[in-house]
């Protein structure tokens, strides 16, 4: 059994991969981040969803739940994409 297939990626690339992906899934929305912060109930302003999607700010799971919410996917589904990408240190689109 190969053990590199369980090992943890490195916390900077999973958080840079799940940036990617929340913008990923925004953009294949249609949406700019005014709108995702409109469905976030105002939660989340549009400057702060830029930082996190950049990874200048750091994401916390609550916001990211509410951002998963809003965009209408599983917060597990993007930790997996996440994950796979950081392994990979591929930046393409999700599979979620």
């Amino acid at each position: 059994m190969d053990n590199s297939d369980t090992r943890v990626p490195r916390s900077d690339a999973f958080a840079a991969a799940v940036g990617n992906i929340l913008r990923e899934l925004r953009l294949g929305r249609g949406w700019t981040r005014a709108e995702l912060s409109t469905r976030t109930a105002g939660e989340i302003a549009g400057s702060s969803i830029s930082s996190y999607e950049s990874g200048y700010r750091a994401l916390k799971l609550e916001i990211l739940a509410t951002l998963c919410t809003a965009l209408d996917v599983r917060v597990d589904a993007v930790f997996t994409a996440a994950e796979r990408r950081a392994r990979e240190g591929a930046f393409h689109a999700p599979e979620l």
